[in-house]
Order: structure tokens, then sequence, then C-alpha cells
């Protein structure tokens, strides 16, 4: 079953960035549908793809003050994401800015890989502040930065094998 995507996901996404199209549809009843894996397998990517190389080579340039590489890794990107013709290449005056940018795109152009918790733990521990809310069935539910529920636990026959701790939760 495909995974439905909330409203403010989708308009993420701008109306000639090809990837409003080719990652999602609508049904019948007007929800947002995930739809845009690369294979015919209905299954997300389980490995490294040439594009999460450049989000990784614009970020890790950015990180390291060299901002027109990491923003000139970017728009080698985007550009083949947009509708030719349409794509005007990103100039970020700071590193906060061309970091806030890169992130952005990260979470547009990874989306359902599975990828997202791991970047939200990298991204709390460095200070970014995000608060996960769900509400389901009425009731919310909250996840702080830093919170102890971040943690995978760790499957309990590899407890049990090595006798190692259970991730603290």
């Amino acid at each position: 079953m495909p995974a439905k995507i909330p409203d403010h996901i989708y308009q993420m996404y701008d109306s000639n960035d090809l990837r409003r199209t080719m990652f999602f549809r609508k049904n019948t009843t007007n929800e947002i549908l995930f739809k845009g894996y690369y294979n015919n397998v209905n299954g997300p990517i389980v490995s490294v793809t040439t594009d999460e190389l450049y989000l990784m080579a614009a970020e890790c340039n950015v990180r390291l003050n060299k901002i027109q590489e990491g923003m000139g890794y970017l728009n080698n990107l985007l550009v083949k994401r947009w509708k030719a013709g349409t794509y005007v290449p990103i100039v970020a005056n700071s590193q906060a800015e061309a970091l806030n940018i890169i992130l952005k795109e990260r979470r547009k152009e990874l989306l359902i890989r599975g990828l997202r918790w791991s970047d939200l733990k990298r991204y709390n521990r460095d200070g970014a502040n995000i608060t996960l809310t769900r509400t389901i069935n009425g009731q919310t539910y909250t996840l702080p930065p830093n919170d102890l529920r971040y943690a995978i636990a760790i499957p309990e026959d590899i407890i049990t094998l090595t006798g190692m701790p259970q991730n603290p939760r």
C-alpha cells in the first residue's frame, strides 16, 4: 500500500519540480500518495544512490564553509529534477542559509528512504531542536530533541548472545 503523504510535504515541491509528479499521485479521495520508487519493485531503496551522494557532498562542503562548492553540488542535482529550461540555480549568501537549503532539499529528495530518523537524530545532536508531534486517534505523542526514545532497541537475541546492555530508552 502506498504511503500517504501530508499536504505540507507535497506543497514543498514547486510546480516545475518533476519530483512532484514523479513521486506522488492522488487517490480517489484526493489524498496524496507516494509512488516514487526507482524500480518496478514497490519498495524503498536500500543502498546509497547518486542523489544522496550529491546531497552529502553539498552538505559536507557547506559545513567546511565551502559554500559555492556545496551549492554547486546541489545545483548539479536539482537541474535534473526540474522541467527543462525552468531551473534557476540557487545561491546562498551564508553558511547557515546554504545549509538550510540543502537540508530542505535532502528531505524532499530522500523521502521514504528510511533516512529521516537518523537525519533528525544528527540535526538535533547539532542543536536543531526539532520536536516531533503526532496525533493518532485523538492522542498526541511528542518526541523532544535528543530524547532517549530516539535510540533503536537492540534485538533481544543479540542482547542474550553478547550480554551487551540494551540501549537506554
